[in-house]
């Protein structure tokens, strides 16, 4: 990896303009996924510059690719190198955290704590501390095929279970080879099925550490969506090998599903290579409450920063209000509470709407240190549910496992 090591704050009083910018200024250097620093004439960059004219500091972006990010930052950083500021997917929050490689940011954030929603808020926090605040939020939301949904004599998208499974059924035509709805496997299936799980009441692990998979309220919830498979014959076979949100999507994208379950990443897939297909994007149906699953990026200060004041500065001034207007300039959400207003959602692209509408009732995956463990042993759950496992036997199988990941 090149320039992993920070550069090492500035010996000199900076002049900007008429007056006297602050006093001594430093050069932070800030990782972030790759999408974000596209090209020289990225968002972000602008925003920066008006971050190091206001406050001196200056700042040098690293761009990464996603599917790098977690692995360079706990290389780099375990070695004493690394970024001043980084961006994590908020599933890494805890894993860095409990690797002493995040700075705690807790009183220093606790006066902007009202700003933000509390899902991506919470999404940050380990054990009691906050080491991030969020970026940008996204969620899982219904996306359905219009024209699909009509033929099968169905006037308005399902806003329940029963109406889920009910629609499902209906667009499913095994003479035309069509589906109701498209899953992943594995992990991909694991993520798409976590808000089913609060929906009917559930929980995955509670506040205290417990873990509560086999509870009945998450058999409930799997066995529902694996009988879409099992039963109803509803999800086409790639249910069985969807590995990646491309192998998700392709079933809707070619109108042989008439559903997916995915959130705002999906749009720009669906326009590039289905750009006649008429779909709308709707909030997950709900069982006993309505529930989805929150993603998104969270800006954290690496633990043993020379710079932590700027560094956090730093963090302050990209997650804040800012963020709305910034985050809109990549068709992303800000996670602030300002940004779930009629007036702020209005702004947005319609296809954008629902997943802001829904944002209250995120939930993040559970913030522990091994949850990337946990999440495949989620996976492999799903898998031998959807062949044909009983799901009650399944979740007691996958409890055990992630009872012992807790224990260590």
């Amino acid at each position: 990896m090149r320039n992993l090591l920070k550069s090492g704050a500035m010996a000199a009083a900076i002049m900007a303009g008429m007056g006297t910018a602050p006093g001594w200024a430093d050069n932070l250097v800030l990782w972030v996924n790759a999408p974000l620093a596209s090209g020289p004439d990225a968002p972000l960059y602008a925003e920066l510059k008006k971050f190091e004219t206001e406050t001196g500091n200056k700042v040098e972006v690293q761009a990464v690719p996603h599917m790098e990010m977690e692995r360079n930052l706990f290389v780099a950083m375990s070695g004493g190198a690394g970024p001043d500021v980084m961006a994590l997917d908020i599933a890494w929050v805890a894993g860095l955290a409990d690797a002493g490689l995040l700075m705690d940011i807790t009183e220093q954030s606790a006066p902007l704590a009202a700003q933000y929603q509390p899902g991506p808020l919470a999404g940050g926090r380990y054990q009691g501390k906050q080491y991030a605040l969020p970026l940008y939020t996204n969620n899982a939301a219904l996306i359905v095929n219009d024209k699909m949904l009509a033929q099968a004599g169905i006037d308005k998208a399902p806003a329940t279970w029963e109406e889920l499974r009910a629609a499902t059924v209906a667009m499913t035509n095994a003479e035309k080879g069509t589906y109701g709805i498209s899953f992943g496997s594995n992990r991909m299936g694991a993520f798409q099925l976590y808000p089913f799980i609060w929906q009917a009441g559930g929980e995955i692990i509670d506040d205290a550490g417990k873990s509560h998979v086999a509870d009945p309220e998450a058999i409930a919830a799997v066995d529902f969506l694996a009988k879409l498979y099992t039963q109803d014959k509803a999800m086409p076979e790639s249910v069985l090998t969807a590995g990646n949100w491309d192998e998700v999507h392709a079933p809707f994208i070619q109108e042989r599903a008439g559903m997916v379950i995915s959130g705002d990443w999906a749009i720009s897939a669906i326009k590039k290579n289905a750009p006649n297909l008429a779909f709308s994007i709707h909030p997950l149906p709900q069982g006993k409450k309505a529930a989805t699953v929150i993603g998104g990026y969270n800006l954290a200060v690496r633990q043993g920063t020379a710079s932590p004041k700027a560094a956090f500065q730093l963090v302050e001034w990209l997650t804040g209000e800012r963020s709305i207007e910034l985050m809109g300039k990549y068709q992303r959400l800000s996670a602030t509470v300002a940004a779930t207003t009629p007036e702020a959602i209005a702004k947005l692209p319609k296809e954008m709407q629902p997943f802001m509408a829904q944002a209250g009732a995120g939930h993040p995956r559970p913030v522990v240190a091994s949850w990337s463990e946990m999440h495949g042993v989620f996976g492999n759950m799903w898998d031998a549910v959807i062949r044909g496992k009983p799901a009650a036997e399944a979740l007691a199988e996958a409890n055990a496992e992630v009872e012992n990941l807790l224990a260590r």
